[in-house]
C-alpha cells in the first residue's frame, strides 16, 4: 500500500527532521469568529465549500488549468479567460425500488422486503449521476456571478447531501434546512470578500508523487504563486501538521519542476505533465474567519544548501517508504540525491 502525504509526516523520523529542519512559522488566525458550526458533518460543510471555491475561482482568474490526465484523457486541460471549465454537479441516487423491479413490482413491495433483511443487506453501494439543472445553474455563476444561493444548494448537493425519502443509502440525511443553508451561504460570502481568489491562473487539486513514484499527495489550490489549503474548522491554529503537510507539498510541486526538466526517465512521470508554477507561498484560509494566513517561503528557505540537502532526505526517505522493486528510481535519485553528500543520506538503492 502507498504511502501518501498525510501518512508520510506521521512517522516519527520524518516529523522530526521536518521539525528540527524548519520548525513551524505559521500564523494562527487573528480575528473573530464569523460563522459558527451548526454541527453538521465536517465533510460535508468541507466538500461543499471546496466546490464553492473552485466555482468562484473559476470565475476570477484568467486561467484554468486541471491537471488531471485521467479526467480529460491527456495531460491536462487548460481554459482561456471567456471559457467555462466544467462543473459537473452531480447528485447521489443510491438504490431505488425501480432498480430491483424484477423481483418487486411496486416501491411498498421493495420497502416491504428491505424490512426483512439483514440490515446489511439493506444498503447498497450508492450512484451519481449528472443534476443537469444544478449543473447549468453552476456555469451560469461562473458566467455571470448571479444566483449565490441556489449555487450554495447545487455545491451541497454535490457534497452528498440528499433531499429526497425515495433514495435508501447508508447515510442518513435530512432535507434542506435553513441552518446548513445559511451556514455555508456565510462561507460563501466570507469567500467573496477574498483577495486570494483574485488570481491569473489557477491550478485545480495540484497532484504531487505520483503511485509508488516518490509521495503521493494532492493540494487544494495553486493560485499564481501561492499554495493554499481550505480548512473550514472553528480551530483557529496553524499547526504543526498543517505546517508539515503545507511543506511537503512545496518540497513536491519543487521536486516536480526538477523532475520535469530530467531526459530519460523511465519512471516517476506525474499524472501532470506541464510544469507546476514555482510556489513562493503556501498558506491556509481560515474559511470560517475569512482569513487567510500565508508564510513566505523564501523567508522560511534562507539557506538553499541546507534547503536541498533536506529535499533530497525526504526524497530517499520516501523512495524507501514506497519502493517498488520493479521501478528504476535512477534517473530520479540521480537528480534528487546523488548529487548530495551529507550524513543522513541513504544508500539502500545505489544498485537501482
Amino acid at each position: 500500500m502507498t504511502t501518501g502525504v498525510t501518512e508520510f509526516i506521521k512517522i516519527d523520523e520524518v516529523r522530526q527532521e521536518i521539525d528540527s529542519t524548519y520548525p513551524n512559522p505559521g500564523t494562527d488566525a487573528e480575528g473573530e469568529l464569523q460563522v459558527e458550526n451548526n454541527g453538521y458533518s465536517h465533510r460535508l460543510v468541507g466538500n461543499a465549500f471546496e466546490f464553492l471555491c473552485k466555482l468562484l475561482l473559476y470565475r476570477r482568474c484568467s486561467e484554468v488549468i486541471i491537471p488531471w490526465r485521467r479526467t480529460f484523457g491527456d495531460s491536462q486541460r487548460r481554459f482561456e479567460a471567456g471559457e467555462t471549465p466544467p462543473v459537473g454537479v452531480e447528485r447521489f441516487d443510491g438504490w431505488k425500488w425501480e432498480d430491483d423491479i424484477e423481483s418487486v413490482s411496486n416501491r411498498d413491495e421493495w420497502e416491504e422486503m428491505m424490512d426483512e433483511q439483514p440490515v446489511w443487506e439493506q444498503r447498497t453501494p450508492g450512484k451519481w449521476t449528472e443534476d443537469e439543472d444544478l449543473t447549468k445553474l453552476a456555469e451560469q455563476y461562473v458566467a455571470t456571478g448571479m444566483n449565490t444561493e441556489g449555487v450554495v444548494k447545487a455545491a451541497l448537493v454535490n457534497a452528498g447531501w440528499k433531499p429526497s425519502d425515495g433514495v435508501h443509502s447508508w447515510i442518513d440525511r435530512e432535507a434542506f434546512e435553513a441552518d446548513i443553508l445559511e451556514e455555508m451561504e456565510a462561507l460563501f460570502g466570507l469567500l467573496r470578500e477574498s483577495e486570494w481568489p483574485d488570481g491569473e491562473t489557477v491550478f485545480e487539486r495540484p497532484s504531487f508523487g505520483g503511485h509508488q513514484h516518490i509521495l503521493p499527495g494532492e493540494g487544494d489550490f495553486i493560485v499564481d504563486d501561492l499554495l493554499v489549503d481550505i480548512k473550514t474548522t472553528e480551530n483557529r491554529s496553524f499547526t504543526n501538521a498543517f505546517w508539515r503537510q503545507l511543506l511537503m507539498y512545496y518540497v513536491l510541486s519543487n521536486v516536480q519542476r526538477i523532475l520535469y526538466e530530467v531526459d530519460g526517465r523511465t519512471y516517476g512521470k506525474e499524472p501532470f505533465e506541464g510544469k507546476y508554477p514555482e510556489v513562493n507561498r503556501v498558506g491556509i484560509y481560515y474559511a470560517r474567519y475569512g482569513e487567510l494566513q500565508t508564510v513566505d517561503m523564501g523567508t522560511v528557505i534562507d539557506d538553499r544548501e541546507r534547503y536541498e540537502e533536506f529535499r533530497a532526505w525526504i526524497v530517499d526517505r520516501a523512495i524507501e517508504e514506497n519502493s517498488h522493486a520493479q521501478h528504476d528510481y535512477s534517473a530520479i535519485r540521480g537528480a534528487l540525491t546523488e548529487p548530495y553528500d551529507y550524513k543522513k543520506q541513504r544508500t539502500l538503492f545505489d544498485d537501482y
